[in-house]
C-alpha cells in the first residue's frame, strides 16, 4: 500500500469502468504490476492507488487515493506556469508509452478504463512529478464514444494525442485497428508512387541514351551561363537553367508587401471588426455543443418517460389520473385509497421523481424538532427567504432576485448589481420592513468570462430566517423544484411595483414561483457547472433560489438560453456557489441528505363535484 496519502472523493460506482469483470479501480495491484512490466516504475507511479468505501444509503461511496512519492500533492493547476510547464513535459512522455500498450491485449483494457478520468483538475504534482487521481471513471455527461471523446479532448488529450477516447469496446477495438491498417495502407501507396516515379525516369533515361547525353551535355552549358559553341551568338544564349530573372520577383513581392501592411493594420488596437480582448472565455463552443447534446439526450429520455407514463395512465370515476405505479401525477396514493390511515390533509411521503411538481403549498418543510406547522408549507418557507433586489445605476433602475445564507447574508447574481454603487442597491419583501439598504462583501463575473456570478451583500438591519444549501454527489436528474423570483414580464405590469419604484410607499410585489423538474446537471466548462430545469424563469429571476422539495436551495437561477422550440433554463451549482463564499463571513448551512418530500393529501374529489 502506498503511504502517502493524496485526496479523498466521492464517487458513483456505477460510473467506474470495468477492465475484464471488474471495475479498474479495483484491480489496482493487478494493473500496477502489469505496468511496471511493460512500461516501467515511473508509468506505474503515474496512477494514483485507489482505497474504495463502497458507501450505504446514508453516506456516499468514496475513494481515498495514495502514492508513493514523498511530497505534497497539488493540483496540476495550482503550479507556477514554470512547474505546471514541467509536470506536463513528464506527464507527455509517460503517456506517450501507454499508446503502444493500447494494442496490447493483456494491457488495452486496463490502460483504456485508466485514461478515462473525472475532470482536467484530477491531474496533479507531486514532488515535481505527475500523478492522476480519479481514473477509471466514465464522464458524467455520458457513456457514449462521442461524449467520452469530448471529455478526453478536454482532461488527458492535451498531454496524449489521439483520434478519439481510448477504446473500451471490442468494436472500438476494431475500429482503432482498422484505422491503423488504412494509416499504414496509405502510406505504403505514398511510397510506392514515389518510388515508381524514380524507377519510370530511370528507365527512360537507360532507353534513350542520345536524349540522356543530350540532356547532359545541355545542363553542362547551362551551369556554365553560355555554350561553348562560338557560333551562337551572346545575346541568344538561354539564361542559366534554374535561375529566375530578377523581374519575376516583383509580383510575389508586392504580394508580400500588401500582406504585411494588411496585417500590420489589423494588428493595431480597435482596427479589428471583432477586437480580441486577451480574455479566454470560461465557456467555450466546444463546451456549448456538449452541453446542448446533453440537454437534448435528456430531454428525449423525459419525452419516452412522459409518452410511457401517458400510455399507461388510467382515469378513475372521481376525476383522479392514475400514474402506471398506481401513484397520482404527483406521486400521492390517490384519494380514497385506504381512508382508515389515509386523510385528505394527511401528511405522507411521495414520490421524489413525480411525473409533475406537487402544489408548492401543500408541500411541507419539517422543522428540526420533526413537528409540522401548518403554516411551515414550501410556499411560506421560500416567501419567508426570497427577497427582490432593486439596483439603480447609469443605465436605469434594474431588479433581480436573492436568497439569504444568514440572518443578514444575501446571494444574487453579479450582473444584477454590476455598475450599481453599494449606495443606490436595496433590498425587499414582504418579510422585511420596508427597503434596505446593502453592503457588498463580494462578487464575481461574468459567467461567460470567469465561470461564475454570484453577489454576497450584508443588508442592514435585518434578521432573517435563512436556507439550508444541498450539496451532493447524487443526481437530482427528474426531481421535482421551485424557481423563485420577481420576474421583470410580471413587474413591468404590477401596481405595486410601480409604486415601490417611485417611492411612493413599501407595497412589496408578490413573489412569484414556477416549478418543474431537473433536466441535467452538468460542467460547462472547467469552471461553471449549472443545474437545467424546466421551471420557467424570465429578467428579474437572476440571483434567485431553485429550492428542492425539502426546502433546499439546489441551484443559483442565472440565465436563460432562448431557443427557436424552447426555453432551457440555467441554475449554477451549489458547489460553485460554495467555493465563492469561502472567505467570506457567511458560513452557510448544508445539507446532503437524500430529500423525501412530505405533501399534504388533497381532498378526494367526489365523482358528483366534477359533473
Amino acid at each position: 500500500m502506498a503511504e502517502h496519502f493524496l485526496t479523498k472523493t466521492r464517487i458513483d460506482l456505477s460510473r467506474c469502468i470495468d477492465a475484464g469483470e471488474a471495475p479498474a479501480v479495483e484491480q489496482y495491484e493487478a494493473f500496477n504490476a502489469l505496468l511496471m512490466a511493460k512500461a516501467g516504475p515511473d508509468v506505474a507511479k503515474l496512477f494514483a492507488e485507489p482505497l474504495v468505501s463502497k458507501g450505504n444509503d446514508q453516506a456516499a461511496s468514496t475513494v481515498s487515493w495514495y502514492c508513493d512519492r514523498a511530497g505534497q500533492g497539488v493540483p496540476l493547476s495550482k503550479l507556477d506556469t514554470a512547474e505546471q510547464n514541467e509536470v506536463a513535459t513528464a506527464l507527455r512522455a509517460r503517456l506517450s508509452t501507454l499508446k503502444d500498450l493500447l494494442d496490447d491485449p493483456e494491457a488495452a483494457p486496463f490502460v483504456a478504463a485508466a485514461l478515462h478520468i473525472g475532470g482536467a483538475g484530477d491531474i496533479w504534482a507531486v514532488g515535481g512529478h505527475p500523478v492522476i487521481v480519479n481514473w477509471g471513471l466514465m464522464p458524467a455527461e455520458g457513456s457514449d464514444a462521442a461524449t467520452r471523446s469530448m471529455h478526453y479532448a478536454r482532461t488527458l488529450g492535451p498531454y496524449l494525442a489521439m483520434d478519439g477516447a481510448p477504446p473500451l469496446t471490442e468494436q472500438e477495438q476494431e475500429q482503432r485497428r482498422g484505422d491503423k491498417v488504412a494509416a499504414v495502407a496509405a502510406a505504403s501507396a505514398i511510397a510506392g508512387v514515389a518510388a515508381g516515379s524514380a524507377v519510370s525516369a530511370g528507365t527512360s533515361d537507360a532507353a534513350q541514351p542520345d536524349a540522356q547525353a543530350d540532356v547532359a551535355t545541355g545542363a553542362g552549358a547551362s551551369a556554365g551561363g553560355s555554350t561553348d559553341d562560338p557560333s551562337i551568338p551572346v545575346a541568344e544564349q538561354r539564361p542559366a537553367r534554374g535561375r529566375v530573372p530578377l523581374i519575376a520577383w516583383v509580383p510575389l513581392v508586392l504580394l508580400l508587401l500588401l500582406f504585411g501592411g494588411a496585417l500590420a493594420w489589423l494588428l493595431v488596437p480597435g482596427n479589428r471588426i471583432f477586437a480580441d480582448d486577451g480574455v479566454q472565455p470560461a465557456i467555450t463552443d466546444e463546451d456549448t455543443l456538449r452541453a446542448a447534446r446533453e440537454i437534448n439526450r435528456a430531454l428525449e429520455q423525459r419525452l419516452a418517460d412522459l409518452n410511457v407514463a401517458l400510455e399507461g395512465a388510467v382515469c378513475r370515476a372521481d376525476g383522479t389520473l392514475l400514474m402506471p405505479d398506481g401513484m397520482t401525477i404527483e406521486g400521492l396514493l390517490p384519494p380514497g385509497f385506504d381512508e382508515g390511515t389515509l386523510r385528505a390533509g394527511e401528511i405522507i411521503k411521495a414520490d421524489r421523481t413525480p411525473i409533475l411538481p406537487p402544489a408548492s403549498d401543500r408541500v411541507m418543510i419539517p422543522p428540526a424538532d420533526g413537528v409540522i406547522p401548518d403554516t411551515a408549507t414550501l410556499l411560506n418557507h421560500i416567501d419567508d427567504r426570497t427577497a427582490m433586489v432593486v439596483a439603480v445605476s447609469d443605465q436605469g433602475t434594474g431588479t433581480g432576485t436573492g436568497f439569504f445564507v444568514g440572518p443578514d447574508l444575501l446571494v444574487s447574481n453579479f450582473h444584477v448589481v454590476e455598475g450599481a454603487d453599494a449606495q443606490n442597491i436595496f433590498v425587499v419583501s414582504k418579510a422585511m420592513d420596508g427597503l434596505k439598504r446593502v453592503e457588498v462583501l463580494k462578487s464575481l463575473g461574468p459567467v461567460a468570462e470567469v465561470g461564475a456570478d454570484f453577489a454576497l451583500l450584508r443588508v442592514l438591519d435585518v434578521n432573517q430566517p435563512f436556507y439550508t444549501l444541498r450539496q451532493s454527489d447524487q443526481s437530482m436528474r427528474l426531481q421535482s423544484v421551485i424557481a423563485a423570483g420577481y420576474p421583470g414580464d410580471v413587474l413591468r405590469i404590477n401596481s405595486d411595483f410601480q409604486a415601490l419604484s417611485s417611492r411612493n410607499n413599501f407595497d412589496v410585489p408578490d413573489l412569484i414561483v414556477t416549478d418543474g423538474t431537473v433536466n441535467s446537471e452538468q460542467s460547462l466548462s472547467d469552471q461553471a457547472r449549472a443545474v437545467i430545469h424546466s421551471a420557467p424563469l424570465s429578467g428579474g429571476n437572476s440571483g434567485g433560489p431553485l429550492v428542492d422539495m425539502c426546502g433546499r436551495v439546489v441551484g443559483v437561477n442565472t440565465f436563460v438560453y432562448q431557443g427557436e422550440l424552447r426555453n432551457l433554463n440555467f441554475a449554477l451549482s451549489i458547489d460553485d456557489l460554495l467555493e465563492f463564499l469561502a472567505g467570506t463571513p457567511a458560513a452557510p448551512v448544508i445539507s446532503s441528505d437524500v430529500c423525501e418530500p412530505l405533501v399534504a393529501r388533497p381532498a378526494p374529489v367526489s365523482a358528483s363535484a366534477g359533473q
